[in-house]
């Protein structure tokens, strides 16, 4: 994919950009209070599972909940899907935890986490020495090796083209949640954050060259970085970067092909997710659907592209978007069915809005969609799988 433009600190591109750029560069979401907490570096939380007070009984009956099913010692996974589907607790570290054993990054049976985590972390140690090349530093680049050597053996000419690879990767990190001093401060932390993130996108890119880095992957990193780096567990909180990148792999495997240009007009690439996601919609509000695609004509791709690439980390703060991703992680029709019954709700939520507008009002909103408490959405969402299925 090509590389898009800068952006403005408000994240309105400045150039004209093919649909697939502007779809992945602009980013229209705030961090609007929804009357959530305070948590890390200024970062809310939303206000609690469910929209429960922390310190409710309710809350504290979910916490009691959490802690009994990440405490014994095989962990029931489809109870904790239950649990975290209606919101993850952020307290000692359990939607780390949590996240971990819903990716698959951890086993249920918590007496072989030891051995994995210290074998997944030791490959990913590996990836970096083999993978990051600095010529310099490595015996046997004399003579015939050279930086103006072209031959494809050349380390010279890899460690360039890694360089521009690189260059991207940078430039999107750096963009990656302005207002949140975790990823944009100056301090040494907030540096390290970001070294950390470019790292684990370098090395997925090497990984996958018939896939590579492509711009927005940074956002679908980031959640998972900032928790695993914010963990209570110290131990846990320094492999971060290991723990966020299996992780980051487990959620690229299952939406790979909404990245890849090569697939936009398969049946199984963005374009046959777009048309997946209209089919719903047709089948949940006809009215909408008919005024949104036959009296509009806003194809989905004008606005959905950006939802289902990434996850809807754009259009909602931080915290809701980490909060709707507690039921992405833990919905048992899985992730995939989840996002585009989240998508329609995100729709139904504003028909009166859509049916009132013209093709410029209706864009406009979906390319700007409104704050929204996260937990409003869900339960949209919940009530349209309830009712219908996704062909």
């Amino acid at each position: 994919m090509a590389e898009a433009s800068s952006t403005s600190s408000g994240g309105v591109v400045d150039d004209p950009l093919s649909l697939k750029q502007l779809s992945l560069s602009t980013s229209p979401a705030n961090i609007v209070n929804h009357g959530s907490q305070i948590t890390n570096d200024g970062l809310r939380e939303p206000g609690g599972s469910e929209g429960v007070s922390g310190d409710s009984p309710s809350h504290r009956n979910r916490l009691r909940r959490f802690t009994d099913v990440l405490g014994t010692k095989k962990i029931d996974l489809r109870q904790l899907r239950r649990l975290a589907f209606h919101g993850i607790p952020d307290k000692d570290g359990m939607r780390a935890t949590a996240w971990k054993l819903l990716l698959g990054y951890l086993p249920p049976d918590r007496g072989e986490w030891e051995s994995v985590l210290r074998q997944k972390r030791a490959a990913y140690q590996q990836f970096r020495e083999e993978l990051i090349i600095d010529p310099k530093k490595q015996e046997g680049c004399t003579g015939g090796d050279h930086p103006l050597s072209q031959s494809i053996d050349s380390k010279w000419n890899a460690f360039f083209k890694d360089a521009e690879m690189m260059e991207q990767i940078d430039r999107d990190v750096m963009r990656t949640h302005p207002g949140l001093h975790f990823f944009s401060g100056d301090d040494g932390a907030a540096v390290t954050h970001r070294e950390e993130m470019k790292r684990v996108l370098f090395i997925f890119a090497k990984l996958n060259p018939g896939l590579r880095y492509v711009q927005g992957m940074n956002e679908l990193l980031a959640p998972l970085y900032f928790h695993f780096r914010c963990d209570c567990d110290r131990d846990a909180a320094l492999h971060a970067e290991a723990d966020a990148f299996f992780c980051f792999m487990d959620i690229i495997s299952e939406f790979r092909d909404n990245f890849c240009q090569q697939l936009d007009n398969s049946e199984v690439g963005i374009r046959a997710m777009l048309s997946r996601l209209s089919s719903l919609l047709n089948q949940v509000d006809p009215e909408l659907w008919y005024h949104l695609t036959h009296k509009n004509k806003v194809n989905p791709q004008f606005y959905a592209f950006r939802w289902i690439t990434l996850l809807l980390t754009q259009e909602f703060s931080f915290p809701d978007a980490v909060r709707l991703w507690d039921t992405l992680f833990s919905d048992p029709g899985g992730r995939t069915d989840c996002l585009l019954r989240t998508c329609v709700a995100m729709l139904v939520n504003v028909r009166g809005e859509l049916l009132q507008g013209d093709f410029s009002a209706n864009l406009k909103l979906l390319q700007r969609y409104p704050p929204v408490d996260a937990h409003a959405i869900l339960h949209i969402a919940e009530q349209l799988a309830d009712s219908n299925s996704i062909s």
